[in-house]
């Protein structure tokens, strides 16, 4: 149930009743973005986000928000847009009256004390030469620069040391200019969600805006344009981007377009890319551009750069052709999936959604959002490792930019779409005679079968991907049928899980052998180019994920037996006949079957390396612990941020949190600094956890440690 209402004092009231929630999460959003700062001061806003965490009047030090939070066992963000700025978390749901309080406080009457001013530009700038070389940051700078009408789409929107200087009060006095300008009840917008009735939500949150001081809200009107192509130089894979300018009232059809789009349906266009190798994922994106337009992005993964673009972009127009001319309800069946997807997210992701995101489907929306689409010509972009162009700067970035490959031969002939979702009548085929071990833990309320990798064995990542490209388009068949069917890395592990009716399982269960044993060279082709590019991804990914990427095959390889690949099975619920037809089905798996065993124990802790990749290093620490000090764990998460992101400084990245991975759990810390060596962040981890008592001060001995040495390291 949502309730949406305005305060007497203009700021606007967004309600969400969870009955089965047990978190409760705020969202503050305020119209005011990186669009909204004075040219003087680029990346002012971002600024600002950052320093509303350090202190308020109401709750200084231990008391506020970001020590809080997590002390409570929540989680918290915030986000700065082109014209949007997000402040939200997520805890237990008793503590939502005290955390609002908290993030209202920030908002209202932050400190913006000068000694912290001056740590906070230090870490922006450490951000910004480290965004300067991430892939979607370029990608998004290049696609305004095509659609630049407006000199605000190009300018500096991270903000680094330069550009803030090192006057202190100068800088202050702008940073309580812009939050005096922007943050008041005409630009406010509170969204609250949690288990707790309308009612009470509806109280905490009128409680809220009655401390937000009036204004007047002043209309931000962005001058952009579609139409203009380019290319960008990107090291990686190929891919095509289109970008297009909406009527912001057509928000509430995205989720249903995004499902549409990839659906694996036969008829459906993620399909006609697959059959014809011509792209092997696509996504969508969308962002308030100003108070009236929507700017979409959908990002195609071409199967590589000898793809000319310009086919994928006319296929995917014919294709929205042939969604437009559908009658009525035939989208229906994506319109559930959309919908059970909304309802399955958490307080916080709820609010996001609504916030920012894609809202849930409204009827009737999508008729619009398709005259839209196909009533404008997009902005083009084609990204590729070998670009011959020219060095632009556009937002403090150098991109090399150059032309879009010429459109001759653009459209595949004999490829028409029907794109309602609709798969064939499921095979039927006898049950072999064997029978595959399968473990039984009878008495679930769901049906659920899971497959995995045996202690000791380890799935490489193109047999993995292999898995995944087989069984994508039977994902989509089992949640249209009411059940789901998940394939791909869970904690860093291969798994296969199915679910749903025990006829359906039976049913998908058969279907997948055939899919799994079907002779077709396509899948190994895109399974090896997943692979490369998955491995190319983490390549490029900042050193903290590349480490924790890397752990996973670090604690694997430890424990594998080489020459082994056999998996395991578990079903749960069901009754016995369920259970023998599916160990009998089991027996056309392709790889051997074993009794499940728990994971083999792990050696002694070691270290590993990953190369540098940027001027960052970073420092990795898992150390596996019973799930009895799960809790004591959790408690170390806000001193040992507050230590080393707020005392030391140290970096943008500072974690400690429970964390499972390739079937162990335990103690994670993660660190990443612009100017301290893998060594030094050691030294500051084992100084930290020897404070903390007794109880961990054996910690470092017990630790699998991952490092990378940055270019910028100091000490």
């Amino acid at each position: 149930m949502m309730r949406t209402l305005r305060h007497a004092s203009g700021v606007t009231l967004t309600l969400i009743h969870q009955p089965q929630a047990t978190q409760a999460a705020a969202l503050w959003r305020v119209n005011a973005g990186s669009l909204h700062e004075p040219d003087a001061w680029p990346g002012l806003a971002h600024l600002l986000e950052h320093m509303l965490f350090r202190e308020s009047q109401g709750y200084p030090e231990d008391e506020r928000l970001m020590r809080w939070v997590p002390a409570h066992g929540g989680r918290l963000n915030a986000s700065t847009r082109l014209c949007q700025t997000a402040f939200f978390f997520e805890a237990p749901a008793q503590a939502l009256k005290p955390g609002l309080s908290r993030l209202t406080d920030m908002l209202v009457t932050p400190r913006l004390s000068p000694g912290a001013l001056m740590q906070e530009t230090a870490v922006i700038d450490a951000e910004y030469r480290l965004l300067a070389q991430d892939a979607a940051t370029r990608r998004e700078a290049a696609l305004l620069a095509l659609t630049a009408g407006d000199a605000r789409l190009t300018r500096l929107r991270i903000g680094h040391q330069a550009a803030f200087g090192d006057d202190a009060p100068r800088l202050r006095a702008a940073l309580s200019a812009f939050h005096e300008q922007h943050y008041h009840a005409a630009n406010l917008h509170l969204f609250l969600c949690g288990p707790q009735p309308l009612n009470e939500l509806e109280t905490l949150a009128r409680e809220a805006a009655a401390r937000i001081p009036p204004g007047v809200a002043a209309p931000l009107a962005i001058n952009a344009r579609t139409g203009g192509s380019g290319a960008l130089a990107q090291p990686g894979f190929a891919q095509l981007e289109l970008s297009f300018l909406l009527p912001a009232d057509v928000r509430p059809a995205l989720r249903l377009l995004a499902h549409a789009l990839h659906s694996e349906a036969p008829g459906g266009l993620m399909a006609a890319l697959r059959e014809q190798a011509l792209a092997d994922d696509a996504t969508l994106e969308a962002d308030a551009l100003d108070d009236a337009t929507l700017w979409l992005r959908l990002a195609f993964t071409l199967a590589d750069e000898t793809i000319n673009p310009a086919r994928v972009d006319a296929l995917f127009h014919r294709w929205l052709a042939a969604l437009a001319a559908l009658p009525e309800g035939a989208l229906s069946p994506l319109r559930r999936l959309a919908d059970e997807d909304f309802a399955a997210l958490g307080p916080m992701d709820t609010l996001r959604a609504h916030a920012f995101g894609l809202p849930p489907v409204e009827a009737k929306a999508l008729p619009a959002l398709l005259a839209a689409l196909r009533a404008q010509r997009p902005t083009r972009l084609w990204l590729a490792p070998d670009v011959n162009g020219a060095p632009v700067k556009t937002q403090g970035l150098r991109l090399m930019l150059g032309a879009f490959p010429a459109t001759h031969d653009a459209l595949p002939v004999n490829t028409e779409f029907s794109p309602a979702p609709v798969f064939p009548p499921a095979l039927a085929v006898a049950l072999p005679g064997d029978c595959a071990p399968l473990a039984w833990q009878p008495g679930a309320e769901t049906v659920a079968l899971t497959l995995t990798p045996a202690p000791g064995t380890v799935v490489s990542e193109r047999r993995g991907m292999e898995l995944l490209s087989r069984l994508r388009p039977l994902c989509d068949r089992a949640r249209l049928d009411g059940g789901a069917l998940q394939v791909g890395l869970a904690d860093g592990r291969w798994r296969i899980a199915l679910s749903g009716s025990e006829p359906l399982v039976i049913t998908i269960l058969t279907e997948m052998m055939t899919y799994l044993w079907e002779p077709d060279e396509r899948y190994t082709a895109e399974a090896e180019r997943l692979a490369q590019r998955a491995q190319a991804q983490e390549s490029q990914a900042i050193a903290v994920r590349r480490l924790l990427a890397q752990l996973p095959r670090e604690l694997r390889m430890a424990t594998h037996v080489p020459g082994t690949q056999a998996w395991q099975a578990t079903l749960e619920g069901g009754g016995p006949l369920l259970h023998d037809a599916l160990a009998r089905r089991l027996s056309d798996f392709p790889f051997p079957l074993v009794t499940p065993a728990p994971p083999r124990p792990l050696p002694t802790p070691r270290r590993f390396t990953l190369p540098a990749a940027g001027p960052d290093s970073a420092l990795l620490l898992f150390v596996p612990l019973p799930s009895s000090q799960r809790t004591a764990a959790a408690a170390l998460h806000a001193p040992f941020f507050q230590h080393m992101r707020v005392d030391q400084n140290i970096g943008y990245v500072a974690q400690c949190q429970w964390h499972a991975c390739a079937g162990y759990e335990g103690l994670l810390a993660l660190l990443q600094s612009p100017h301290l060596t893998p060594d030094a962040l050691l030294r500051e981890t084992a100084a930290f956890f020897e404070r903390q008592g007794e109880a961990w001060r054996d910690v470092m001995s017990q630790a699998w440690v991952g490092s990378v040495s940055g270019e910028g390291a100091e000490r």
